[in-house]
């Protein structure tokens, strides 16, 4: 049986992806899109632990005087999600999506590499704009998760 890294290349392979490996680790890179932005993706396998993460990178960084509402609009975010959460740097403002699945036997199959990879795209591309407006101090955290999530 493939190892889980294997198996992620192999699925990136069949579904003509291009990737490249992020040094000498068992993590590649790739570029995704949706229809509200461009992001970067970074499927991350943790051999020792059978969990693979892919995480989706929100361009840019948020600057310092507005990490705390971006704070809170991820927490509100977070909040009725049922998989995958978002996540903040906060010595340095970067923001990304992660859905990682745990594998015991190593085993990951095409539909479970898909679904994780496009539910980590979907939620980003969904959350984006509303992540921008209170990035770029245009709307507050409440009232851009309730544009979203009605």
């Amino acid at each position: 049986m493939p190892s889980l890294f294997e198996a992620v290349l192999t699925h990136l392979q069949a579904d003509n992806v291009e990737y490249r490996r992020v040094g000498n680790h068992m993590a590649v890179e790739l570029g995704v899109a949706g229809d509200n932005g461009s992001y970067r993706m970074v499927i991350v396998v943790d051999a020792e632990r059978s969990v693979a993460r892919f995480l989706t990178f929100v361009p840019g960084k948020v600057p310092e005087h507005r990490r705390r509402e971006v704070m809170e609009f991820l927490t509100r975010a977070n909040y009725g999600l049922l998989l995958g959460n978002f996540e903040i740097d906060l010595s340095d403002g970067e923001v990304r999506f992660k859905v990682a699945r745990e594998s015991e036997s190593g085993e990951l199959t095409h539909d479970q590499f898909q679904s994780d990879l496009y539910l980590s795209v979907a939620l980003m591309d969904r959350y984006f704009p509303g992540l921008q407006r209170v990035t770029q101090g245009s709307a507050d955290a409440a009232a851009a998760i309730a544009d979203i999530e009605t």
